[in-house]
């Protein structure tokens, strides 16, 4: 036995040029005559059939070997000259370039010990009869692969792993000693080899041992060594008639290594798809991605992995073609070919043979068997929104698709566009499906929040973008990808400061962190609970006064104005933005140390935009008018009356009681708390009584319609909330309160 030890100098990786194989029809017998490279050959007469939801695992010059998926597969012969097949017997099967198959009694061939070998190349009726082989009886061998005519066999030897090759002479399998020993430990042939004469096993020679790949040529005897240096990690290889290639970790990054037999140069393609096979057809390397990927993984995040397509590249030239658009499964062919289980667009899928040239040009590429499946996956209609409102979300809505084929996966994704937070849904294919036939895929939207934390709470308003994404079972053919936008609008609410239609209170707790708590009704008209909090941000302990203040400055989004300890006034504006609800401030102006109360939202004047109004320390109450403007918000103050200085609270509450203007609480310093009505022109009506014992309460926010009856609502904090429903009546302008622990036991100093 020859060991060459060739250590052959690095190049760097050719230039690669992507280019799409040209098609034509398919092909059934072996070509008579020269083909057109690395293209699909025109039809000669109709292919055979290849099994549904199944892989190649051999083939030879009269036919092929597929396994059904599933726990219990169905091994099948099926001959290329008329499409007969024989159904093998067996847990496991295999097949390695020739017509002979190999059967086991355990699903795996390594744990087999009464083999069958049959010879296929006739029909079954004038079959010879098949070889029982007793790997107990014979020593103790284990099955590795079949390459031809050979079986791979291994044995461990007084701690030694050797390995072995088995020939049929006169039906008895003989066995010879191929490699391994002290000094010289090897493993297993490789399966992704096209030369049905030779294997490739992964080695460690040598003391200290070095690790190696080493081709074996079982008529020769030669095996030449391929070393590997002391950083480098060999992975999965191939060996073809002219060729050896492996895939190969370095320090300097991942890629294949390169040999022509016999030589000792290297050429190196950098390449990150380790987990990928490798083949080699010729003088050229094939791979792709088969990983078969379900619809339940690309629910887990947005990340989608995308197949790879079936391509095979030049070793000596570096260019690059694309044959197929996928494939799940390959196995050596005769002469040094590969059948490929995949597909393309134009010819469908089933089953390609791959064909190296003797000029070393672009392989041919022929489909020898056909499962009958476009690998085109088509939307053929859609059910889906353009505009929906806040009450239509709420009833929940309805998406469907119609797909040209049932026997595909898809996946859904649902993004709310602005805050780019995103759903996902997925669908296998169903059990029983007819392939080939249409499928309806179909999607209830609960019409909540697509942010998990906040699971429960309405869905925000704007744009949404849906996103479906359809592939053919078994992953052969290209991605449907279909998407659509549509937007969801509700009014403007004044205590709305993350735009999902339902009110927000902040809090600065005694740190000085402002925090939003979302709330949703617990059900329509009834009391609130909370959705969760978000922190908007630091530093809010420089204010001893906050007010949310409606949409003083042109956006949808309500403002918030703070007072600083100097008297100057800020405008934060809203942004909507959950993450994010207000900008940086921006400076109002000076003085306003002269008043210790503050209140805004409700739009006195009747113009449309929520105004503030503000008591001096004499009592004397001011009006600013809303100017929508973000530089100057609110127009000179103009004095409505004295007489104000008796309360200790005010809250402007919007329409709170049923008349044309916003309105005003008012809590004296007995806790009596008192309505006034807006006027609409910038005044109030005299005060009604609502009622006593509210001096327990520390703060009163008017929130708007927080339980969605339509009517203004009111949140009193005292350390924890208390809430009181609107009744839309100015007698009795509030339903009993309800506790409702909105801010989550969060010890804070002002609720606004």
């Amino acid at each position: 036995m020859n060991i060459a030890r060739a250590r052959g100098r690095r190049l760097a990786a050719a230039a690669v040029t992507i280019v799409l194989a040209a098609t034509g029809g398919t092909l059934t017998a072996l070509p008579a005559a020269a083909a057109v490279p690395g293209a699909v050959q025109d039809d000669q007469q109709v292919t055979v059939p290849f099994p549904l939801d199944a892989d190649v695992v051999g083939a030879g010059p009269s036919g092929f070997l597929s396994k059904t998926r599933g726990s219990t597969p169905e091994f099948r012969w099926t001959r290329y000259a008329d499409g007969s097949s024989t159904v093998l017997p067996g847990a496991y099967a295999i097949g390695g370039g020739s017509d002979l198959v190999v059967t086991g009694d355990k699903p795996i061939d390594y744990t087999s010990r009464r083999l069958t070998v049959h010879d296929m190349s006739t029909p079954a009726s004038a079959a010879a009869a098949p070889v029982e082989v007793d790997l107990d009886a014979l020593g103790g061998y284990h099955l590795t692969g079949l390459v031809g005519s050979t079986l791979l066999l291994t044995r461990e030897e007084s701690g030694h792993w050797k390995q072995y090759a088995g020939t049929i002479d006169a039906g008895t399998l003989k066995v010879r000693w191929v490699l391994g020993g002290p000094g010289f430990e090897c493993y297993g042939g490789e399966e992704g080899w096209t030369d049905t004469g030779s294997a490739l096993y992964d080695c460690w020679v040598g003391e200290p041992s070095t690790a190696s790949k080493v081709v074996v040529d079982f008529a020769s005897g030669n095996s030449p060594a391929y070393l590997q240096g002391p950083n480098e990690y060999a992975q999965q290889g191939a060996v073809s008639a002219t060729h050896v290639a492996w895939r190969e970790m370095r320090l300097s990054g991942d890629g294949i290594v390169a040999h022509r037999r016999g030589s000792s140069t290297e050429r190196w393609f950098p390449s990150d798809d380790l987990n990928d096979p490798l083949y080699l057809v010729g003088g050229w390397m094939a791979s792709g991605q088969k990983v078969h990927i379900s619809a339940s993984t690309y629910v887990q995040g947005a990340d989608n992995p995308t197949k790879r397509p079936f391509t095979v590249q030049s070793i000596e030239t570096g260019e690059k073609i694309v044959l197929l658009t996928a494939f799940s499964s390959a196995v050596a062919g005769p002469d040094g070919s590969l059948l490929v289980r995949g597909g393309t667009p134009e010819h469908g899928e089933g089953l390609y043979r791959i064909s190296p040239r003797a000029d070393g040009g672009r392989p041919d590429v022929e489909q020898v068997a056909s499962t009958g499946q476009s690998t085109v996956l088509t939307l053929t209609g859609s059910v889906a929104p353009k505009a929906l409102t806040g009450e239509q979300v709420a009833r929940g809505v309805d998406f469907s698709w119609d797909l040209s084929r049932a026997d595909s996966e898809v996946w859904l994704t649902l993004t709310h566009v602005r805050s780019r937070k995103t759903v996902y849904d997925g669908w296998s294919v169903p059990n029983g499906i007819t392939p080939g036939t249409p499928r309806r895929v179909t999607w209830h939207w609960d019409g909540k929040d697509l942010e998990g934390k906040d699971w429960g709470s309405p869905a925000r308003n704007g744009e949404y973008e849906w996103k479906l994404t359809a592939r053919p079972d078994e992953g052969i053919g290209p991605e449907l990808v279909s998407t659509g936008r549509f937007t969801v609008t509700r009014p403007a609410a004044p205590h709305d400061y993350d735009d999902d239609g339902t009110a927000d209170l902040l809090v600065r707790d005694l740190g000085g962190v402002l925090w939003r708590f979302g709330t949703r009704p617990t059900a329509p008209g009834a009391s609130l609970t909370d959705t969760g909090a978000s922190r908007v941000g630091g530093g809010w302990g420089a204010y001893d006064r906050l007010e949310s203040v409606g949409n003083v400055a042109g956006t949808a989004a309500p403002d918030t104005v703070a007072r600083d300890r100097d008297g100057v006034l800020w405008l934060y504006q809203g942004t909507g933005d959950r993450d994010k609800p207000l900008t940086g401030r921006t400076r109002i102006g000076g003085g306003w140390q002269a008043f210790d109360q503050l209140a805004g939202g409700s739009d006195v004047t009747g113009d449309g935009r929520p105004d503030l109004v503000a008591t001096d320390k004499t009592g004397v109450m001011y009006l600013y008018k809303g100017t929508g403007s973000t530089s100057a918000p609110f127009a000179a103050g103009k004095r409505l009356g004295a007489g104000w200085g008796i309360y200790n609270q005010l809250t402007a509450t919007g329409n709170i009681a049923g008349a044309p203007a916003g309105d005003l609480l008012a809590r004296d310093k007995a806790g009596v708390l008192w309505m006034y009505l807006g006027n609409g022109n910038g005044t109030f009506a005299s005060r009604i009584r609502v009622g006593a014992g509210w001096g327990a309460f520390t703060g009163l926010t008017a929130v708007g319609d927080a339980n969605g009856d339509g009517r203004a609502d009111l949140v009193a904090s005292n350390g924890d909330e208390v809430f009181y429903a609107g009744t839309g009546s100015w007698s009795a302008p509030f339903k009993r309160g309800a506790n409702v622990s909105l801010t989550q036991d969060t010890s804070y100093n002002t609720a606004f």
